[in-house]
């Protein structure tokens, strides 16, 4: 019993840790975008689906952080020249705004665990 407690409680650390430094996560699938944590500007979200649109994506996970005073893109199921373009895309959005976006209202609760499953379950497409 003691050892699944402190299991639980690692693992609860470590995503602590890791989310420690995130200011969004989105998913893309299906030529939408979804917010799956954090919050995003609206301009920001638009355009980078369009380019992912623009460049045929499939499903892209996208999660931005904050590193050394600055953000950083990285990617899942993305080539790095496409990579590239969307890191391009992210470079016109200075560090300040991208903490200071507003927080969508809809599917409050969904975005807390973070599960872009449950997001693409029971998320709304204008998110």
């Amino acid at each position: 019993m003691i050892l699944v407690l402190v299991l639980i409680a690692s693992v609860a650390a470590w995503m602590a840790l890791e989310r420690n430094n995130e200011l969004f996560v989105l998913h893309f699938r299906n030529g939408e975008m979804r917010l799956v944590r954090g919050t995003v500007p609206v301009r920001l979200r638009q355009q980078l689906t369009e380019s992912l649109r623009n460049l045929n994506a499939g499903e892209v996970r996208l999660r931005v952080t904050e590193r050394s005073r600055s953000a950083r893109l990285t990617a899942e199921w993305l080539n790095a020249a496409d990579l590239q373009v969307l890191r391009n895309v992210l470079q016109k959005y200075p560090l300040a705004q991208l903490r200071t976006s507003e927080a969508p209202s809809a599917n409050r609760f969904l975005r807390l665990f973070g599960v872009s499953s449950l997001v693409w379950l029971f998320g709304t497409a204008d998110d």
